[in-house]
């Protein structure tokens, strides 16, 4: 079957007017970049997979760590929607991909697009930056609170024509070059990001994720996340009261009561403190909002890049 092409992946449509909300949204980006100019990578991409049907592209699943795991989800989800597919064949055809996605014998099959039936399926990479000021990273911004919980980011429209306010067109426009410093990457990492920059020239920015990270100085560790302000938050409290006692026994090491009494005053500490600065007990830890782009071509969004494989896969044990 033949699949249109995706209209408008190389454009940004700005719009004088925007919806009340949306002006709102990108006259507060704005605010941000201006106080944050600089772009600083967040760690190792997002992979999931989108669906294309007609014309439309909607990504379906993100919040993998690699490749191999968007493929394992999509094969979980073809397994799902055969059995309520009715088409003989369209069953046939979800439930043998499923089948060399997730075999239950062997070697997954590294494949990244399955076309079944009248729809496309694509395994996608998404690129996370944190805007940077003078050496404070980017909080939450006050429209994150409006934000629904759903990281996988499940149903969401790939809307490349979709106006836009004057903000977000120039960031779009920062992004659409952008490269790793040299030197923090592999050469072909960044000759693959470079030849990304020709065959998906087309960027659109995706709802944010939240990270919370604890300061020392000038140095700054993430300790968890969350996918809005508030759970990252609770993730912060709960990696005291549930995560750090539950490793140290794994390590064979297990707290002492004194310490189980600090990480709960720390962790009372963290919900009582308003704001997403939060210093407790002489620690500082902070909520950083994290921007994720995906890049778009002539044919539909990106798909893993070669080295991506081997970067980001699962290992494999002989």
């Amino acid at each position: 079957m033949t699949f249109p092409l995706m209209h408008g992946y190389d454009h940004i449509n700005v719009a004088a007017l925007l919806d009340p909300v949306a002006d709102v949204r990108d006259r507060e980006l704005g605010e941000r970049m201006l106080r944050y100019p600089k772009l600083f990578p967040a760690g190792s991409p997002e992979f999931g997979y989108a669906v294309q049907f007609a014309k439309e592209w909607r990504i379906a699943s993100l919040g993998a760590d690699g490749p191999a795991t968007a493929r394992y989800s999509l094969a979980m989800d073809l397994r799902t929607a055969a059995a309520r597919e009715t088409d003989a064949p369209t069953v046939q055809a979800m439930l043998a991909a499923a089948g060399r996605l997730d075999p239950e014998e062997g070697e997954q099959l590294a494949k990244d697009e399955w076309e079944i039936g009248d729809r496309r399926y694509r395994v996608i990479r998404v690129e996370k930056f944190i805007l940077l000021g003078h050496r404070v990273m980017e909080p939450p911004r006050s429209t994150d609170a409006d934000l629904s919980a759903n990281g996988l980011l499940r149903d969401h429209l790939i809307d490349p024509a979709a106006p836009c306010g004057q903000w977000e067109a120039q960031l779009r426009l920062n992004l659409v070059g952008r490269l790793p410093v040299p030197g923090t990457v592999p050469d072909m990492v960044r000759t693959e990001a470079r030849h990304a920059i020709r065959t998906h020239p087309g960027v659109v920015l995706l709802p944010p994720t939240f990270i919370a990270v604890e300061v020392d100085g000038d140095a700054w560790a993430p300790l968890t996340g969350g996918d809005d302000p508030e759970e990252a938050r609770d993730r912060l409290a709960r990696h005291f009261t549930d995560l750090m006692p539950r490793l140290r026994e794994f390590q064979g090491d297990p707290p002492t009561p004194a310490e189980l009494a600090e990480w709960t005053a720390i962790a009372d500490g963290i919900r009582a403190t308003p704001g997403h600065e939060l210093n407790v007990r002489g620690r500082e830890f902070r909520t950083v909002r994290v921007c994720r782009m995906l890049r778009l071509g002539r044919d539909g969004p990106e798909a893993p890049r070669p080295s991506d494989q081997d970067r980001y896969d699962l290992p494999t044990f002989g």
